[in-house]
């Protein structure tokens, strides 16, 4: 075996040994300046929309280069992001959105956290509608549709234009995040100017959520009018129109009478970090952009495909003069360094990050799928009324039974599930419960959700389930997919959902579908497998076909199994209602979505449980259902 020699072995230790220090060495170039926070980690709050993490990118650049500092981003939505920065949870807020924060101003006075300075206070929010509405589109061969919308007043007017789909008696003004104080204000705008009489107020449920209701609306030119806000990639790609109101007054505008202001978007750091930072804290006192150079960088990250780092590098390099203002004359030339290749930190990230990447063309993946869903609008748009139909089918049936009814109902059912009376009193009285937090109505929306979903899985499930259990090839293709599917973060269902089916109840019912569908297809297959092969070769022996069978014998006797799939499949539906509250649909789930925004403990922990009662109730009669059956087959 070939073998180093002795000498030649010292030889290649001392030249490792002397690449390593070379790699650290220069790697810590950048950082010979100053080096206060070496070893320390600042956590940076990500709010979710596009400009918030980009100035954290910019700020974490300067922070790592010239300070030696280590940066995250914890994610969250704003209001719970404004608590960690009061618990010093979260270091910095480079986004506290001073107006659509409850408690900012009661929490600064307070003392609980520190405001160093703002960040831009010359952005826009407020109802926009597509400028193809009002001017028409000749590239597209749209008309104006609505000529004279100039004002808020003026929807009333156009309610047949911005039409409902889930309602079409009425139009639909997209709200602003439910937990948002703009959300309230909003909300009293369209009560003020009598919008309710001609419009429902539908509140999307996220950002990410209404960001895709719009880009959706845009690309298949069709109508729309949602709140949203500037700066945004949104507002700087496609083309909207602010519509106006009265003048500003600071005395009428949160009880929706005049125009919304520009928003005080501050830079807020908690107590701790103020105090052990200072460094840090001087910088960002001085830190302020502006909305137009926030919407300039968003918009070249979004035609680039750069990241935030990579756009905060390209931003820095293209405003020098804010360097120049953010920073002392020395370290502002560190970053100039830096910027120009001349820090020498590339090296070593060859050490510690993976220096091999393939550039997919995620950009080409998502319009792709934004023009296929345009151009199959008319299909995704019919199966959209075929499920709006059906769940407001299950839900009237649901009001229309008196709550007394369907409380005798559950007793019935309880009892003969469980044998006891006591425990169907118990079922009873947890119902009677949810009446009483004055949620009933809420839950039979939960609960139409819930069963239209379930009888669609049921529907596409159990048929796949025997198929695969009489088919080897069939098993081999499906069971990989239903592995991915178990094994998904369930927020990915909603982007397909959001996309196809816009908001609303029709894309929850598909994303919890295929979220809950799994349980039903291997339970009934497992079932079906697991019969003993004599029982089955006894009943073709008498003659039954192998369909003959599968009725009269393997399905009978999986029955236990199958109930059991059913059990689960309701399960997993039940525990997709908070998560579907976040593409519009309402019920319990927007309930607790909403007391999570505003941190309100008392709404969250009663419509919490209200929707854990709901879950018990059903969990203990399929289960009941399910021992009858084992019984049955003994």
């Amino acid at each position: 075996m070939w073998r180093l020699k002795k000498s030649s072995r010292k030889i290649l230790t001392i030249i490792i040994a002397i690449t390593i220090v070379l790699f650290n060495v220069s790697g810590n170039i950048s950082l010979a300046a100053k080096k206060v926070g070496k070893g320390k980690e600042i956590v940076f709050a990500d709010c979710g929309w596009d400009s918030v993490k980009f100035h954290n990118a910019v700020a974490g650049y300067i922070a790592e280069t010239l300070y030696g500092y280590k940066w995250r981003e914890v994610p969250g939505s704003s209001t719970i992001m404004h608590e960690a920065l009061n618990s010093g949870e979260i270091d910095v807020n480079m986004e506290e959105w001073t107006d659509n924060v409850a408690r900012y101003k009661t929490d600064l006075k307070a003392g609980k956290f520190k405001e160093l300075g703002i960040n831009f206070a010359d952005n826009r929010q407020g109802l926009y509608v597509p400028r193809y509405i009002i001017e028409g589109d000749k590239d597209h061969n749209i008309k104006p549709l609505a000529p004279d919308l100039e004002y808020v007043w003026d929807l009333e007017k156009y309610p047949q234009i911005f039409k409902d789909p889930e309602d079409s008696s009425k139009g639909r003004i997209y709200g602003a995040i439910p937990g948002w104080e703009i959300d309230t204000i909003l909300y009293n705008k369209y009560k003020h100017y009598q919008l309710d009489k001609k419009y429902n107020y539908f509140r999307p449920g996220s950002d990410s959520a209404l960001s895709a209701a719009l880009t959706s609306a845009y690309d298949k030119k069709e109508p729309i009018v949602a709140y949203y806000w500037e700066p945004t990639w949104l507002m700087g790609k496609y083309d909207f129109v602010l519509l106006k109101d009265k003048p500003f007054d600071k005395n009428t505008y949160k009880e929706g009478k005049t125009s919304l202001p520009s928003v005080k978007v501050t830079v807020a750091v908690s107590n701790k970090f103020y105090k052990d930072n200072k460094e840090m804290v001087n910088f960002l006192k001085k830190y302020r952009t502006s909305s137009d150079l926030t919407s300039q960088a968003l918009a070249h990250m979004q035609d680039s495909g750069d990241d935030y780092k990579k756009t905060a590098k390209w931003f820095l390099s293209k405003n020098p003069d804010l360097i120049d203002k953010w920073l002392d004359k020395e370290d502002a030339q560190t970053i100039k360094d830096s910027l120009n290749g001349k820090g020498g930190s590339g090296a070593s990230s060859f050490l510690y990050s993976f220096p091999f990447k393939i550039d997919f063309d995620i950009k080409n993946i998502d319009s792709s799928v934004r023009a296929f869903s345009a151009k199959h609008s008319g299909f995704f748009g019919a199966q959209r009324k075929f499920l709006m139909s059906f769940v407001t089918l299950i839900e009237t049936i649901l009001n229309y039974i008196p709550w007394f009814v369907l409380l005798i109902g559950i007793y019935i059912a309880a009892y003969k599930t469980s044998k006891k009376h006591k425990n169907a009193i118990l079922y009873v009285l947890f119902m009677f419960l949810i009446g009483m937090f004055g949620l009933w109505s809420l839950m039979n929306e939960t609960l139409a959700i819930v069963i239209a979903s379930v009888i669609l899985s049921l529907v596409i499930g159990f048929p796949l389930g025997i198929l695969i259990s009489t088919s080897k090839r069939a098993n081999s293709i499906v069971r990989p997919i239903l592995d991915t599917m178990q094994t998904m973060p369930v927020f990915v269902y909603l982007i397909p959902a959001l996309l196809f089916f816009g908001l609303g109840k029709a894309p929850a019912v598909i994303a919890t579908t295929i979220y809950a569908v799994v349980p039903i297809i291997r339970l009934t297959a497992h079932g079906i497998r697991q019969i003993d092969k004599e029982v089955v070769e006894a009943a073709q022996s008498f003659g039954s076909t192998k369909f003959q069978s599968l009725i009269k014998v393997e399905i009978p006797q999986a029955i236990p199994t199958i109930m059991q799939g059913v059990n689960q499949t309701i399960m997993m539906a039940m525990s997709m209602v908070v998560t579907t509250s976040m593409i519009g649909a309402t019920g319990l789930g927007m309930e607790v979505l909403i007391s999570v925004n505003r941190v309100e403990i008392g709404r969250g922990l009663i419509s919490g449980t209200a929707v854990v009662i709901v879950a018990i109730v059903i969990d203990r009669l399929t289960q009941g259902l399910i021992r009858d059956e084992v019984i049955e087959s003994e």
